[in-house]
């Protein structure tokens, strides 16, 4: 039977860890030495009963978890943020899918760090509530969500949870691990922006991803904002007839496009991509203007495919086209693409993800992958 000193010294390790906290930091919490640390989780020594209910209201736990070995199996909490959606899946070490949801934008440069923290807290309780945090290993990979200290202070919210360990990083790090795993390839990822990752025996090359103001060519954003550019240069005559025209106006309502302007300027970036879906299948149907501009905007994002390659030593790339534009409309996308990249200088081998981001970060978090198990 495993004596209770070393099931403590277990329990105080990974509690302390999962809160990113040092042994000086919780030493000083506790009025303790960091040496007196040190040693209980040593297992060369026990805290005293007295301090129990205080060690583990600093660890964000209960003085019964700290003296239970860890029986519970182990799950895991993939969340993948983003300028549209927030999804979060939780699953067990099969890989089986125990709770899922989906709720709004989480990218804190659009919505605000207040904003991001109320949607994760929302989505982890309706996934995690019902199971013990201390059995769940969590990666959140939210966009904008490595920029300045807004990592440092997503990794803080989500260590309040009590969670076993805390991972977090960009939505692009779920892409990549939903598409390539460990493998050579490049990923892109189309969603409310765009951008291309070469992975080259773990080492990434960005390509692209410059934002709305300097790029993002194929994203939902550019796709939705020419969708309704089209519609507006329609009604006001600079532009040919097209029936986005049409399918626009149903979206926004009203008699003309026009008076909406102020509410497509409001919405931003996440707003204008919801209109995306409707260019592509005006362009499935054979809309002239709906075709014209989904050929230019995927001749850019074969562009980033090209950089990518480049930056890989083989005369055959995998790319894996991410996010669900390209899963709703892998008929409209795919045979471009492979058209504009038939005289590339590598030859392409294009696939569309069939995992969500969200389950890439499943990956992340630690839930092992099956062989094979990638795009």
């Amino acid at each position: 039977m495993q004596e209770l000193s070393s099931i403590i010294a277990a329990n105080l390790r990974r509690r302390r860890k999962a809160l990113s906290m040092t042994q000086a930091e919780l030493a000083e919490a506790l009025g303790y030495s960091e040496k007196a640390i040190s040693k209980w989780e040593s297992g060369k020594g026990l805290p005293p009963t007295a301090i129990l209910p205080r060690l583990a209201t600093v660890l964000k736990t209960t003085s019964t978890a700290l003296l239970t070995a860890e029986t519970n199996a182990r799950l895991y909490l993939g969340i993948d943020g983003g300028g549209t959606k927030t999804e979060f899946v939780l699953a067990d070490g099969e890989g089986k899918t125990l709770r899922r949801t989906v709720l709004g934008a989480s990218n804190p440069n659009d919505v605000g760090l207040p904003t991001m923290q109320e949607v994760l807290r929302q989505g982890i309780l309706e996934v995690s509530s019902e199971y013990e945090p201390e059995s769940i290993s969590v990666f959140a990979g939210i966009a904008g969500g490595t920029t300045s200290d807004v990592a440092k202070k997503i990794h803080d919210f989500l260590s309040r949870f009590g969670f076993a360990e805390v991972k977090n990083g960009s939505d692009a790090q779920n892409a990549i691990s939903a598409g390539l795993g460990t493998k050579d390839g490049v990923a892109v990822i189309m969603g409310t922006g765009s951008v291309a990752f070469a992975q080259q025996s773990g080492t990434l090359h960005r390509v692209g991803g410059y934002g709305y103001l300097l790029g993002d060519a194929g994203s939902g954003y550019a796709l939705g904002r020419d969708a309704i550019l089209a519609a507006l240069q329609m009604e006001d005559g600079s532009g040919e007839r097209t029936v986005l025209h049409g399918l626009v106006l149903s979206k926004c309502g009203g008699e003309q496009v026009l008076p909406a302007l102020g509410e497509f300027y409001r919405g931003g970036k996440t707003y204008i991509a919801g209109y995306a879906p409707l260019l592509l299948e005006a362009a499935r149907h054979g809309d002239a203007v709906a075709r014209e501009i989904v050929e230019r905007q995927m001749r850019e994002i074969a562009k980033l495919i090209v950089g990518g390659a480049k930056r890989l030593k083989t005369d055959t790339v995998s790319v894996v086209i991410c996010g669900g534009l390209a899963t709703a409309h892998r008929d409209v996308i795919l045979p471009l693409l492979e058209a504009y990249l038939a005289d590339a200088p590598s030859k392409c081998r294009l696939t569309v993800c069939k995992s969500t981001m969200a389950e890439g970060a499943l990956y992340l978090a630690g839930m092992p992958r099956k062989d094979g198990e990638t795009c």
